[in-house]
């Protein structure tokens, strides 16, 4: 009874850390990428709820938007006619913020993430104080050079980042995370497995627990349609 108790308890301490947060990063662009603040309006957040709710009900899960103001970051790239073409690849949205909760209640300690976007998980860990240190596996060096400097200052040692790719890089022999959280996909899909399936088995000796980006909602992807 008390052990569940307890779960519940850093449940709700999850679910609020998660609630509350939000990415700090002023707008801000380079050659491949940008920091941009956006409204969800009453009409918006009706619609994008509307559609989870009917995903819902064919088996899916409820990420709902609410109501403000929010950041993303955009994947910018010119097209051969001259056009810039955008691709929104996260955002601090209460629907994106609410994927966190794993990682929100389980890191602590020695913390992995692979992929730094917003990092507003690095935000969200570093609330804790039983986070010691969090190492980031960043592909990108243009968003290390967009945000990385910011969360430097912000994080001091508690934070590293590194240019790399998280499906190859080799963590050192002598360090053991605690905790290994992954969100290096752009979209919801089936075809997210793979990768999370290939970085299980490569952290499998190497971190006590992992997690990854909408990880239930790649799943059922891949039982709908196929």
């Amino acid at each position: 009874m008390q052990k569940g108790t307890q779960q519940m308890r850093d449940w709700d301490k999850a679910r609020k850390a998660c609630e509350s947060i939000k990415s700090d990063l002023l707008e801000c662009n380079n050659s491949l990428w940008a920091i941009e603040k956006f409204d969800v309006t009453e009409d918006d957040s009706n619609w994008f709820n509307l559609q989870e709710r009917i995903g819902g009900f064919q088996g899916g899960s409820v990420r709902e938007i609410k109501i403000g103001t929010y950041t993303r970051l955009v994947r910018t790239r010119k097209g051969s006619n001259e056009r810039i073409y955008s691709k929104t690849v996260m955002s601090d949205t209460t629907a994106e913020t609410r994927d966190l909760l794993p990682l929100a209640r389980d890191a602590k300690g020695e913390v992995l993430i692979g992929g730094l976007g917003l990092g507003v998980a690095i935000d969200l860990v570093m609330q804790d104080k039983d986070v010691k240190h969090v190492t980031v596996i960043e592909i990108s060096q243009e968003i290390i050079d967009l945000v990385g400097k910011h969360f430097e200052d912000k994080h001091g040692d508690r934070l590293t980042i590194i240019n790399a790719d998280i499906l190859e890089w080799k963590a050192p022999k002598n360090v053991h995370y605690d905790y290994c959280w992954f969100d290096i996909w752009d979209d919801i899909c089936a075809d997210n497995l793979k990768d999370m399936t290939k970085l299980k088995r490569k952290y499998a000796k190497k971190a006590d627990k992992k997690g990854f980006w909408a990880y239930g909602e790649c799943l059922r992807a891949q039982r709908r349609w196929g």
